[in-house]
C-alpha cells in the first residue's frame, strides 16, 4: 500500500480514518526548501491583471478590511510592517513548478481539486477566525505559521458583520500548534482555524472542492432540457375529495415529491453526462488565460505531419479534464462539456487527461478511433490542447 507521506499511514487509511472526518498534522511532510518561490514573485503575479488576489489588512478597531487585486508597488509599499496577508488564487497554474506537489495527492480525484493558493504574511499577519466548506492541506512553505484549532466542525457558524471576510464572530480554539517548513494541516470541511504568522512566512494551502446540491440539481435539469425529453406531467388519479379547492394538501406535495424522484430515476443515464460537465467547469477568472491557446481546427494531414516532424502537444493546465465509463457508453469531459467517444478507448481517456503533453506515439494511438480523433480536433480548436514551441 502507498504510504501517506511519512505519517505511518496508507493512502486508503487516511482516507479511512481522516478524510472528512478529523484534522491531522504531518511533520516534515515536504523536505525543505518546498519550493522556489518567493514572497517578491508573489507580489509579482498579484500585480498581473487577471489573477485572482487579495489583501487582507487588520487595523485596530477596524479588523481584516479586504481589497481586491490587481495591486502595484504603491500598494506594498504603504503597508506596515505586520498584520497583513496577500493571498494569490490558482497558482498551481500561474506558476507551473509548484504542480510538483500536487504528486503525491494524485491518489484523489484530481476532479475535486480546486487549486492551489499561496499566501505571504509578514508576523502577525492573519484573515481571521474562518471555516472552511472544503477539505485543505496547509503546507507551510517558508517561516513559521500558529494554527488555533477546533476539534469539532461548526456546521451553524455566525460570522461577524463589521467586514466583508466570513470571520467567525465566537471562536475558542482546542488546540494550538505551530508549523515550520515542510509542515502540513489537514483541515475537513467547517472545521475552525485562525493562522498567525510568527515571522514571515509562505504558506500553501491545496483545497479541494465539492459541488452543492443547487450546482448539481442545476446540471442535471440544463441537461435534461437539453436532450429535449418529453415532460411528464404531474398526475393524480387516485386524489380524494377535497374540502377547500384552495389548499395544496399533503399529498399533492408528495405527488410532486414522487415526481422528482421519478424524473431522477429515469433519466440517471444522463446523471454522469450532468455531472462531468459540472466538475470540469472553467473557474471564471482562468477562462481568459485558458482561451489564450484557443486555434483553428486542425486536419488529420496536419496532425500527422507535425507529430512526425517531433513536434508535440501541450496540455492548456487551466481547463479541467474528467472521463467517465460504463457499459454502455464512454464521455470525455473538458471545461464543462461533454464529448460522447468509443467504449473501447477507455485506456486513451485516461491519458488524454492525465499526461502533460501528446507525442507522436500517443497520437498514433488516438487515431484509430475515429471519434474520439474529431474530439480531439474540436478540443485543439477550443485550444484544450496545443502545440508546443519545443521539438522533441
Amino acid at each position: 500500500m502507498t504510504a501517506f507521506f511519512n505519517t505511518g499511514l496508507s493512502q486508503q487509511q487516511f482516507l479511512d480514518e481522516y478524510w472528512q472526518k478529523k484534522p491531522l498534522v504531518i511533520r516534515q511532510a515536504f523536505a525543505a526548501p518546498v519550493s522556489d518561490l518567493t514572497p517578491e514573485d508573489l507580489v509579482n503575479f498579484a500585480g498581473e491583471d487577471g489573477i485572482e488576489s487579495r489583501l487582507i489588512r487588520e487595523f485596530g478597531d477596524r479588523p481584516w478590511q479586504l481589497e481586491h487585486g490587481p495591486f502595484d508597488q504603491a500598494d506594498f509599499a504603504e503597508l506596515p510592517e505586520t498584520h497583513w496577508t496577500l493571498l494569490v488564487q490558482d497558482m498551481d497554474k500561474h506558476y507551473p513548478p509548484l504542480q510538483a506537489l500536487l504528486r503525491p495527492f494524485d491518489f484523489l480525484a484530481d476532479w475535486r481539486r480546486d487549486d492551489v493558493m499561496v499566501s505571504y504574511a509578514p508576523e502577525g499577519g492573519s484573515v481571521g477566525p474562518h471555516t472552511d466548506s472544503y477539505d485543505v492541506f496547509l503546507l507551510q512553505a517558508q517561516g513559521s505559521r500558529q494554527w488555533q484549532i477546533s476539534d469539532r466542525p461548526i456546521d451553524n457558524a455566525v460570522f461577524r458583520d463589521d467586514t466583508d471576510l466570513r470571520i467567525l464572530q465566537e471562536f475558542t480554539a482546542d488546540r494550538q500548534l505551530d508549523l515550520q517548513p515542510g509542515d502540513m494541516l489537514y483541515l475537513p470541511p467547517h472545521y475552525a482555524h485562525h493562522g498567525i504568522a510568527l515571522n514571515p512566512c509562505l504558506t500553501f494551502s491545496v483545497g479541494f472542492r465539492a459541488s452543492s446540491q443547487q450546482q448539481l440539481l442545476d446540471a442535471f435539469t440544463h441537461t435534461l432540457l437539453e436532450q429535449d425529453i418529453s415532460e411528464k406531467l404531474y398526475s393524480d388519479a387516485n386524489v380524494k375529495a377535497t374540502a377547500s379547492m384552495t389548499e395544496i394538501d399533503a399529498s399533492a406535495i408528495k405527488r410532486f415529491q414522487h415526481q422528482l424522484f421519478d424524473c431522477l430515476n429515469e433519466n440517471a443515464a444522463l446523471l454522469p453526462l450532468a455531472v462531468g460537465r459540472l466538475v470540469t467547469e472553467t473557474k471564471p477568472t482562468l477562462v481568459d488565460f485558458a482561451d489564450e491557446f484557443v486555434t483553428d481546427k486542425p486536419t488529420l494531414i496536419e496532425m500527422d505531419k507535425r507529430f512526425s516532424h517531433g513536434e508535440h502537444m501541450q496540455r492548456n493546465q487551466y481547463l479541467r479534464f474528467a472521463w467517465f465509463r460504463d457499459d454502455a457508453t464512454a464521455f470525455l469531459f473538458v471545461a464543462g462539456e461533454g464529448y460522447q467517444v468509443e467504449l473501447a478507448c477507455t485506456e486513451l481517456l485516461a491519458m488524454l487527461t492525465t499526461k502533460k503533453e501528446l507525442t507522436q506515439a500517443d497520437w498514433q494511438a488516438i487515431r484509430h478511433y475515429p471519434t474520439l480523433t474529431e474530439v480531439l480536433f474540436e478540443l485543439i480548436a477550443e485550444g484544450a490542447w496545443y502545440w508546443s514551441a519545443d521539438v522533441v
